[in-house]
């Protein structure tokens, strides 16, 4: 049974009141993964940032 098997079987089994809660904390987890990406990307760019304007030449 894979991970995403055992999480849906386990969430199954809540009360939906509990099962909305599960879901409102995957779409948060959702969210964090989503601005740290998002903060990567930018230190990325802010970091290269004079190697790109170089290369734009």
């Amino acid at each position: 049974m894979t991970l995403i098997e055992q999480i849906a079987l386990e969430a199954s089994s809540l009360q939906p009141k509990t099962q909305q809660l599960v879901l409102d904390f995957v779409t948060f987890l959702k969210q964090k993964e989503q601005e740290a990406l998002e903060a990567d990307m930018d230190a990325i760019i802010t970091e290269n940032l004079p190697a790109w304007k170089e290369l734009a030449k």
